[in-house]
């Protein structure tokens, strides 16, 4: 039997197979904590590696894992600097220390570079990333893993620059509980070999301008009878947040699912969710319209939305939203295949192949096109606003109002006259002329 360090970079080296050069697979491993399941993955940190179980989170943008320093954090593995003599303090702006908060909580980290490593795949030489050296009980009771990966855009790091998002230029997940995979620049092989697969592309919208979250339209959205978004309903958008257990609605659509819950005698474990209800069968159908200007509907059962609690019970994993935002999370993303691409700012999405096992869930609706009406469609702002283009706008205008600057400052040397200086310079010449013309009369 191997020793715990053997055993641990075994594991760590078999967690993630190459498939090709720029591909790689790596097993997530689920774990299930206060009703909601995180997924992560195996890496290894420093020289010798240390080696971690991350969170993958695509809902954040920063990297970082507990120390040996941090008091406060779970008892999982940490990262001990002093023991890798490959890693560099790194501070950016004179800033050493960042604190980032969660919905779970907040965590302080010191920011340093080091090489990591998702088994055998070397992913940075120096990736920057955050030792944390304290934490809130409220994030370690809920987090079962040594640290997060954070798979979001740039723009949202605290942190993290470049964030591991630019390293991994396109990647997939499969949540699917019999089959949980994290691909880095390729696609599972019985997704790629399947073309009669029905898969919708949904272009990633900007949250004030900038790229952040991985966000797409969600124009129309019921609940039953109810509607949620659209229509009479303002438009929504959604996150697709791996980082997130349950689906998370804003208001005021949560006050809808409150009511629906109270109709099917289903009891809200807290005042922002999730519930327990006795049985499902009376409980409705969610109903979303993903998209920009071209939409997919999903489908949601409530056996898509919740999952058994013993024998006699069932949690409805809808909780309240934090942002102004839907965010679907490890419930709806285990339904799909969902490959996020980064230079194409798109997503693509695809129901799973085969049914779980060992659940009853089943096989979930097939993704179905429809038209997005022009009422559900982006503002005309929104739809032609660019933030490359506004930045290379802003630059131009700065520079033409420098050039016009210098242009004064060089080519009009003197004192300046402004109008009512050349009209009075003007009547004290026609004065002058008038008196030298008609002499003053004298008595």
């Amino acid at each position: 039997m191997l020793g715990s360090k053997s055993a641990a970079a075994v594991a760590a080296s078999l967690a993630c197979l190459p498939c090709v050069v720029l591909g790689v697979h790596c097993k997530l491993i689920a774990k299930t904590s206060d009703h909601q399941t995180q997924y992560s993955t195996s890496v290894s940190i420093g020289t010798p590696p240390q080696h971690f179980d991350v969170i993958v989170d695509t809902g954040s943008s920063d990297f970082w894992v507990q120390g040996v320093e941090c008091a406060s954090c779970n008892a999982g593995p940490r990262f001990d600097a002093s023991k890798s003599s490959t890693f560099v303090p790194d501070c950016q702006r004179g800033l050493c220390d960042y604190t980032i908060s969660y919905g779970s909580g907040v965590s302080a980290s010191r920011v340093g570079l080091d090489r990591l490593t998702l088994g055998s795949y070397l992913l940075a030489d120096d990736m920057q990333f955050g030792v944390v050296y304290d934490e809130d009980m409220s994030i370690t009771e809920v987090m079962q893993n040594s640290g997060i990966m954070g798979l979001g855009f740039q723009s949202m790091a605290a942190f993290t620059f470049p964030c591991a998002q630019d390293y991994i230029q396109t990647f997939a997940l499969s949540l699917d509980p019999n089959n949980t995979y994290l691909s880095i620049d390729e696609i599972l092989p019985q997704y790629a070999n399947a073309p009669s697969l029905a898969w919708a592309s949904l272009p990633v919208e900007e949250t004030e301008g900038l790229y952040a979250y991985w966000m797409v339209g969600l124009p129309t959205a019921t609940f039953g009878s109810m509607q949620l978004c659209g229509n009479s309903a303002a438009r929504c958008q959604a996150v697709l947040d791996s980082g997130t257990g349950f689906m998370a609605v804003p208001s005021p659509g949560w006050i809808e699912v409150q009511a629906a819950m109270a109709e099917a005698d289903c009891i809200g474990l807290g005042p922002a969710g999730p519930f327990a209800c006795s049985s499902i069968d009376h409980l409705p159908t969610l109903t979303l319209t993903l998209g920009t200007y071209d939409g997919y509907v999903c489908t949601i059962l409530p056996r898509m939305y919740s999952f058994p609690d013993g024998s006699d019970s069932y949690i409805v994993g809808l909780i309240e939203s934090p942002l102004d935002v839907w965010i679907l999370g490890g419930l709806f993303l285990q339904h799909y295949y969902v490959v996020f691409d980064k230079p194409a700012k798109q997503v693509r999405m695809t129901t799973t192949l085969a049914a779980s096992t060992d659940n009853d869930s089943g096989v979930p609706p097939e993704l179905v096109p429809v038209p997005i009406a022009l009422t559900n469609q982006p503002s005309y702002f929104d739809q032609f606003y660019d933030e490359d283009v506004a930045a290379r706008l802003l630059v131009l205008m700065v520079l033409a109002l420098s050039v016009a600057l210098l242009y004064s400052m060089v080519f009009q040397t003197g004192p300046r006259k402004y109008h009512w200086d050349r009209y009075e310079t003007s009547d004290d010449i026609l004065l002058t002329s008038l008196l030298e013309r008609w002499p003053a009369r004298t008595t």
